[in-house]
């Protein structure tokens, strides 16, 4: 590249004389005309990329990429510097400062690429895949050709040469979508996606060299360079806290649940960027060349971001309410069924893509006003907030995780607006008034658009759209129509064009300019925006076992709960001898778990007296009628998992209810070992302690125990049964286990569902009707669904039971947001080629509905252990999914142990001789189940024996406990 002549003086690199205001308006209008026809093409591009590579590719191998993306995306931010921003926004930019700059991006480029070659084993064992280290050291190539085409993008944008840059952004990512395709046809999976990337990066500089017109020279160490990379620092620190705070989410899910999961978010993901992206990118790139010359003219300058924001809002805003309302039926029709997974993940997300598109006209406000320290000092503050609700969200999974997105970008955005507001002159009460009318109005519309489809069928996905359309735009039309000021809003968009080319002024302002379209704020990142959640869920995770587990462990939870008991118990008036006493149950989080909700059940059946359910919250579980004249929920959000001043004020409501307490009953089920939350399991083993230690009888009722559970829940269980509580291990396999870690008061019992007494035939005769055909029910549990593509695996399983000559019930048996057994069936039942003879369940069913539609089946297939125990309640043969141990010890109750079947690929090669060996010899199964009932009813039973009657007379003193009392176990 050989420098300039020297007889060349360094000038300003303006094309002409001093720019002027003067026809701002005629450049913004036809710049908003081709950066609207380019971004129009460029969504069909990528809608395309995503349908077809979609179905080209599996989630996992999304997920693969993703996972590198998250991570050495941070390096993508840095690279970038914020230079093409400055190269932009700065007044005058001369010829030599351009050069500097090329060659300072190209060489930040090039040693994060190295660095990232160095770093990739460090990645793979990150999320434990070996395969990631070729695929860190591919994709580490975009640093380099992102870095060389920096400024070329910079120079055309920074020159208003809109119909060059779109050009050569569709023609590289065109092209690169092609390379994709071939790849993934020819079946190299993941590598297809790295090849797309690389491909385009590849394809940008070859475009983008001539079409610029400019060539850069050698470094020049005279030209002044430091007002240009204050601005940069100052602006790619804000994208830095940008970029991990979008990210935390990414990288969360992808170390602690895998590629699967995290390709299904990362598809939603991409889904909700897809209208983001499109709109709120080019507007930005029109906006701000005219918000920057526009400073000196106050009136005009509200009028534009005003009107502009508006604009923005409303196309993003109604893209967002459709698809968050229609997001099953156009997930089905554009990715296929295996991909729905990721549909309430979308809903969750498009609240955030709300609240993203309203903080972009704040973005402009500091960008344009050249605020870029005061928007370093705002991403400083509350982009960790972002981080820390995406980690709270992180307890309940991948929804939770979206959830906390949603949430915390939503409180990013007042914010911003009140610190705009301090620190210019903008309208910042305008904007926060125009964001709410659209977020009102829009979502009115999207709640009318999703209950409108309600009734048809998810099979029939293109009705469900076009209903759903139809029902969107008449809400909207109401909504308009009832409301003046959203009616004017609509109404200023038609008439921009008018304002545009009014919006002249004579004074001279700085160039104003976009920043690269690759890291706009806040919108996140398209293929980076989910990793940096997983990793952090996963090493937050680790800690909280650890850090639960060591407090645990060293009894000061406990002993401050007993101390802050003892408080709230020596408050207390004598109890009344004449009131009637309560049996205490701590229910399991249920929240549309059937299996939880048949624990609470069995144990109101086979209980006397009063009772009192403490459950976090009112909806967790519910009290069957019959049962309610006795049993009533009480609320106790932070018993078990609240912490500080919160989880005390529960010691202090827990105090009454001990002081009237018959007994206490924690349901322990699989929530006992810390396989899900330590501190939960180490309360819920402490809460049975606490009642023993102010005398009440206590129990923890059928459970199991995997054999490696982390030290603190170890010690609070045993602290329980040395106090008193009985352990009731509900097969012989957790009974061995916790034995051998030397638990006291250990009681050999089965699970307490097997001691139920109701069953209904109202769901199967509602399904199937009065004289049914031989069927078989199946349940595709979302939870064990995470590891491996079941969807696939039950399908096969499915049409070899069909095959059989079955009908087939797909049966979800938990509808939550952890774990959605309702979407993992509708994906099942949508990947079937024929769904004669398929009847999916499209509602939670009550327990006994359950044992009842399992009643007259031939045989039982799950992913949920509880589902297989309501089978063999009525001797009905269940081929079940092991996982911690737990089915296959049940299954040992029946010796059944071959019914068992690991989780993980090639399910159905595994499952469907099982299945159709015991439809071959049934009768057989079912006589072996009949024989060993009698047994296991009486071991159930033996959860409820040895509870006090309920008395009126004798009161229990809140005392400890005698050191021997209940060591012997049942009488």
């Amino acid at each position: 590249m050989p420098p300039h002549p020297p007889d060349i003086p360094d000038i300003p690199d303006i094309p002409g004389k001093p720019r002027s205001t003067a026809g701002l308006g005629r450049t913004a209008g036809r710049g908003a005309s081709t950066t609207l026809v380019g971004q129009l093409i460029r969504i069909g591009v990528q809608l395309g990329g995503i349908v077809v590579l979609g179905r080209l590719l599996d989630p996992s191998d999304y997920g693969l990429v993703a996972s590198v993306a998250a991570i050495i995306g941070v390096g993508e931010v840095l690279r970038n510097f914020g230079l093409s921003s400055a190269a932009i926004q700065v007044r005058d930019l001369t010829r030599h400062q351009k050069d500097n700059l090329f060659w300072i991006n190209s060489l930040i480029g090039l040693a994060l690429m190295l660095l990232a070659v160095l770093c990739s084993p460090l990645i793979a064992i990150l999320y434990g895949d070996d395969r990631l280290v070729l695929l860190t050291q591919v994709l580490a190539g975009t640093f380099l050709l992102n870095g060389l085409a920096t400024q070329f993008r910079a120079d055309l944008n920074r020159n208003f040469h809109f119909v060059a840059l779109a050009g050569s952004e569709i023609g590289a990512q065109a092209g690169a979508l092609a390379v994709g395709i071939v790849m993934a046809l020819n079946g190299f999976g993941y590598w297809a996606l790295a090849g797309q990337q690389i491909s385009q990066g590849i394809l940008t500089i070859i475009i983008l060299i001539p079409v610029t017109n400019w060539f850069p020279g050698w470094y020049h160490r005279t030209a002044p360079m430091r007002p240009l990379l204050v601005f940069g620092s100052n602006l790619a620190g804000t994208q830095l806290l940008a970029y991990t705070s979008r990210n935390t989410d990414t990288i969360v899910i992808g170390a602690t649940l895998g590629a699967g999961p995290l390709g299904l978010y990362n598809r939603a993901f991409q889904l909700l960027l897809l209208p983001l992206n499109q709109i709120n990118a080019p507007s930005t790139r029109v906006a701000l060349p005219v918000l920057a010359r526009l400073q000196d003219d106050p009136p005009k300058y509200d009028r534009f971001i005003l009107l502009g924001q508006t604009i923005m809002l409303h196309a993003v805003t109604i893209v967002l309410a459709f698809s968050c309302a229609q997001a099953l039926p156009i997930i089905s029709i554009a990715l296929g069924s295996r991909w729905l997974g990721s549909a309430p993940i979308f809903q969750i997300l498009a609240i955030a893509g709300f609240f993203e598109a309203a903080a972009y006209a704040t973005y402009w406000v500091f960008l344009s006003k050249g605020a870029t320290k005061q928007n370093l000092y705002f991403a400083l503050t509350t982009r960790p907030l972002l981080v820390v609700f995406v980690l709270v969200g992180s307890l309940w999974g991948v929804y939770g995780v979206a959830a906390g997105y949603s949430i915390g970008v939503a409180l990013i955005w007042p914010i911003g607006l009140w610190w705009i507001s301090r620190v210019t002159n903008a309208p910042a009460r305008s904007m926060f008034q125009a964001g709410a009318r659209a977020v009102l109005g829009y979502g009115f519309a999207t709640g009318i658009s999703w209950t409108s489809v309600q009734w048809i069928p998810i099979n029939l996905p293109f009705a469900r759209v076009a209903l759903g359309g139809v029902a969107l735009l008449a809400a909207i039309g109401f909504v308009m129509l009832i409301w003046p000021t959203f009616r004017r809003d609509v109404r200023a968009i038609t008439q921009a064009r008018s304002f545009l080319r009014s919006a002249k002024s004579s004074k001279e302002g700085p160039v104003g300019a976009t920043v690269d379209t690759d890291h706009l704020m806040p919108a996140p990142t398209p293929s980076r925006a989910r990793k940096a959640r997983r990793l952090r869920l996963r090493i937050i995770r680790r800690l909280d076992r650890v850090m639960h587990g060591l407090a645990a462990a060293s009894t000061l939870p406990f002993l401050r709960d007993r101390a802050a008991l003892k408080r709230a118990t020596n408050r207390l008036r004598p109890f009344d001898t004449g009131s009637e006493r309560a049996h205490v149950l701590v229910a399991p989080p249920g929240e549309g778990n059937i299996g939880d909700q048949a624990m609470v059940e069995a144990f109101l059946e086979n209980v006397t007296g009063r009772v009192q359910v403490l459950v976090r919250r009112p909806t967790d579980v519910q009290i069957p009628s019959q049962h309610a004249w006795r049993a009533q929920l009480v609320p106790i959000p932070h018993l078990i998992y609240g912490k500080g001043r919160v989880h005390r004020q529960a010691m202090a409501m827990l105090a009454p209810i001990l002081g009237g307490a018959l007994s206490l009953t924690v349901i322990g089920a699989d929530i006992m070992d810390g396989a899900y939350s330590v501190r939960a399991s180490a309360r819920r083993a402490d809460v049975a302690s606490l009642a023993r230690s102010v005398g009440v009888q206590a129990r923890i009722l059928g459970f199991s125990w995997n054999g490696h559970a982390n030290v603190g829940v170890r010690r609070s269980l045993a602290r329980a049964g040395r106090m008193g509580t009985r352990l009731q291990l509900r097969d012989p396999t957790s009974s061995e286990r916790a034995r051998t870690d030397r638990f006291d008061t250990v009681v050999d019992v089965a699970d307490a569902v097997f001691a139920a007494r109701t069953s209904c035939a109202l769901a199967k005769t509602e399904y199937l009707g009065a004289t049914p055909a031989r069927y078989a029910v199946v349940n595709a549990s979302a939870l064990v669904g995470r590891s491996f593509d079941q969807t696939t695996e039950y399908a096969r399983i499915v049409t070899a039971l069909l095959e059989a000559g079955l009908q087939v019930v797909l049966l979800p048996h938990v509808v939550r947001a952890s774990g959605d057994d309702a979407a993992a069936c509708r994906a099942v039942f949508d990947r079937l080629p024929i769904t004669d003879g398929v009847i999916l369940v499209n509602r939670l069913l009550t327990p006994a509905e359950v044992r009842g539609l399992c009643a007259g089946a031939e045989i039982v297939l799950t992913g949920r252990m509880h589902l297989a125990v309501q089978a063999m309640f009525h001797a009905v043969p269940a081929v079940a999914l092991s996982t911690q141990g737990k089915v296959a010890g049940m299954m040992r109750l029946f010796d059944t142990q071959e019914l068992c079947i690991e989780p993980g690929a090639d399910l159905a090669r595994r499952m469907i001789p099982v299945a159709l060996s015991v439809l071959a010899d049934r009768e057989r199964y079912r006589a072996r189940l009949v024989a060993r009932l009698p047994e296991v009813r009486r071991l159930a039973a033996l959860n409820f024996s040895g509870l006090p009657n309920a008395t009126h007379s004798h009161a229990h003193a809140l005392t400890a406990p005698s050191p021997t009392s209940h060591r012997q176990g049942p009488a």
